[in-house]
């Protein structure tokens, strides 16, 4: 199984930044804000003044200082902010100049990350996420986690549940940059058009020779969206599905597991020779469908297959999705959530709402569903799935 993931933050992370540069102060605002995630207060000026006005009385989760490291007066302030405040606070220095003398000296000081000025607001996103979760990359020995969303039947919604899943994994577990989303649907997938991204797997270049897809060429291969989350997804095609080999799809899958703690697979709706191996490596399959007669009929046989064609040994259940609430007099033949309930039993995984026009907004401007309604039903219905055991605990 993948590593599973154990932080259970919910809250914003508070940022402090010390900059005597406005311009810079404005870009890292709007390049945090988009990610929802962070909380960022500014202190104008340099570490030396922010010093003086009590600065290590601060209690951040992470600060990031931009200074010259040739400057002795800000970099004695720094010292003594670091060692008066809370032991193990992550620092990361915003520079353009770095000599191999104040590298050291950094490093002495337990400096968490260095990020070039220029390029700042490409790299500290990941620069902050990893500062923020390193001790607890370093202490946990658990396994990744993996979803697999398996179709019923065409357009009941299973690709937005995978996607949406995969952005509250994220954030439930602030792990952005190290959650991936996979499509293995490579004739009809359509992750990376609900996501505005170009697909970059370049399918076909290592189908034929599948040991040639390593880490640095799978990183290639990702694209990443704004929240930072990754995508593994090709251009679509009418291949031939026998000129995907099983060897390419499993060492894609590790390769993805290694680099990622939370991984979520766009499975196709055709059962293929991988198809198992996928499966079985998973935590936890849902098989998605609608509520409607065939819809429930179709994934109970379904998970009835799986189960065979698995040996009964992966954890699956039956997500119904687009449920509205049943309207009073709603007719002889309308669906109840207990109908569902009479025919697929324990196999039953929950429900899920149905919200059109804000699906079609998400898909539309590319963005999860939480940025545009917080308060989503389709949310709390997902979270309540994926963390089914936090519920419980809270009561």
């Amino acid at each position: 199984m993948l590593r599973k993931f154990t932080n259970d933050a919910e809250e914003l992370d508070r940022i402090q930044l010390v900059t005597g540069d406005a311009a810079l102060a404005l870009k890292l605002q709007e390049t945090l804000a988009r990610t929802q995630r962070f909380e960022l207060e500014t202190l104008p000026g340099s570490i030396a003044e922010a010093e003086r006005q009590g600065l290590a009385n601060a209690h951040p989760g992470l600060l990031l200082v931009e200074l010259d490291p040739a400057n002795r007066q800000d970099m004695g302030a720094l010292e003594r902010v670091m060692l008066q405040r809370a032991a193990g606070l992550p620092v990361i220095i915003i520079s353009d100049k770095l000599s191999e003398t104040s590298a050291r000296e950094f490093m002495r000081l337990n400096v968490s990350d260095w990020c070039p000025k220029h390029v700042v607001d490409k790299d500290l996103l990941p620069a902050c996420e990893r500062a923020l979760h390193s001790s607890q990359a370093q202490t946990s020995a658990s396994e990744a986690a993996c979803y697999a969303f398996v179709p019923a039947a065409g357009g009941i919604g299973n690709t937005t549940l995978a996607i949406q899943s995969a952005f509250l994994l994220a954030r439930h577990k602030k792990q952005f940059q190290s959650t991936c989303l996979i499509a293995l649907d490579f004739q009809t997938g359509s992750i990376a058009d609900y996501l505005d991204l170009k697909p970059n797997l370049q399918l076909d270049e290592i189908a034929s020779a599948p040991e040639r897809l390593d880490e640095q060429l799978l990183e290639v291969m990702l694209s990443r969206h704004d929240t930072g989350i990754a995508v593994l997804a090709a251009e679509n095609s009418l291949r031939d599905y026998d000129s995907i080999n099983a060897e390419l799809i499993t060492n894609m899958l590790d390769m993805a597991s290694a680099k990622f703690d939370n991984v979520v697979i766009d499975m196709p709706r055709v059962w293929l020779p991988w198809s198992s191996d996928v499966l079985e490596g998973c935590d936890k399959a849902f098989v998605v469908t609608e509520m409607t007669v065939p819809g429930l009929r179709s994934a109970s046989r379904l998970i009835d297959a799986i189960g065979e064609k698995c040996d009964g040994e992966i954890d699956t259940s039956v997500l119904v999705n687009r449920c509205q609430a049943r309207l009073f007099g709603g007719g002889i033949n309308s669906l109840r959530k207990s109908d569902a309930q009479d025919m697929l039993g324990a196999r039953l995984g929950g429900f899920v709402y149905e919200d059109y026009r804000l699906v079609r907004e998400a898909i539309d401007r590319g963005v999860p569903l939480y940025e545009i309604d917080k308060n989503n039903k389709i949310d709390k219905d997902l979270t309540a799935i994926l963390f089914p055991n936090e519920g419980k605990k809270k009561k």
